[in-house]
């Protein structure tokens, strides 16, 4: 059954104008599909702000300020004026705020889908601080595209459900469905993968296993049924679904670049306190190896 996307306001953020030129294209073809309204954020800042009255008059600070501002905006400007009669309606704006993921975090009232181009990150300071890819991912209410590369010859949208137990279903509904509804925008195949554990890594808990071929054959069996029931429940457009063995986060990007998926669309919890500090969990570790396109959708809130 054909259905239309729910994607009715789509914010592409960054921190900078990089990787913006690569993002427009893909909320074009959003809107083209959907009817969305498209906004496009940069958000900016300077530490001019914070020099004192004795070394830079506040005056003199202000006006440099908007200097700063209006060159953002007139760089926004020239990057979506090819768009402007191809999109119904788009919109650009600066954003002067030095927290860069508390800035677009406060401009998603209403917004069903973010795009942020990716950040390049290196080294040692990933594991320290959590970059603000990682901070969109984790806090965004809606669906976050980390905008990689041109969607040149979509192929195939692959979403990676963690099909191991019924207590997951409420997260892999959500990311079946964003999936799906990506699939259609595209125009080209959904497929499914999900991975289970490996006897290597379930031996020592099981202890006593000896039948090692049924109880792989239940491991698969357990994940099949469950991903027919969401497939079926949602009437995804679902051809192929993937059953990996091995760990999620080593199995499921060799998939995705091995088919070269335009977009790979996983699932993330929010963190708080002393874990956003550290990036350990499964979709943090796909979103650095998968070459291509990935969308992360929230756990959604219970209740």
């Amino acid at each position: 059954m054909s259905k239309k996307p729910v994607f009715k306001k789509v914010l592409i953020a960054n921190d900078k104008l990089d990787g913006l030129d690569l993002a427009l294209p893909k909320a074009a073809m959003i809107e083209h599909y959907s009817g969305a309204t498209v906004d496009v954020l940069a958000v900016v800042y300077d530490t001019i702000a914070e020099e004192p009255d004795t070394i830079l008059p506040a005056a003199e600070r202000a006006n440099l300020i908007e200097g700063l501002k209006a060159a953002e905006r007139n760089g926004l400007r020239r990057l979506i004026e090819p768009y402007e009669e191809k999109v119904a309606e788009i919109n650009a704006s600066v954003l002067w705020e030095k927290n860069a993921a508390r800035g677009i975090l406060s401009q998603l009232e209403g917004v069903d889908f973010l795009i942020k181009p990716i950040s390049r990150h290196q080294g040692l300071i990933d594991r320290l601080h959590a970059p603000l890819d990682w901070a969109l991912t984790r806090a965004a209410p809606c669906p976050v595209l980390i905008s990689k590369k041109a969607w040149k010859e979509p192929n195939v949208v692959l979403a990676a459900l963690d099909a191991g137990d019924e207590s997951h279903q409420t997260l892999n509904r959500a990311i079946l469905a964003t999936a799906a509804d990506l699939s259609r925008i595209l125009g080209c195949d959904l497929q499914v993968v999900s991975a289970y554990p490996s006897l290597g890594q379930s031996v020592s808990e099981l202890q006593v296993a000896t039948d090692y071929d049924g109880i792989k054959a239940d491991m698969r069996e357990t994940r099949q049924a469950l991903i027919n029931d969401l497939v079926n429940e949602l009437e995804a457009p679902v051809t192929e679904v993937h059953l990996l063995e091995g760990h999620a986060r080593d199995a499921i990007p060799a998939l995705a670049n091995e088919m070269n998926a335009v977009l790979t669309v996983l699932g993330t919890a929010a963190r708080r306190g002393l874990s956003q500090l550290i990036l350990g969990n499964t979709a943090e570790a796909i979103i650095g190896s998968v070459e291509g396109d990935l969308v992360t959708v929230r756990e959604p809130e219970a209740g």
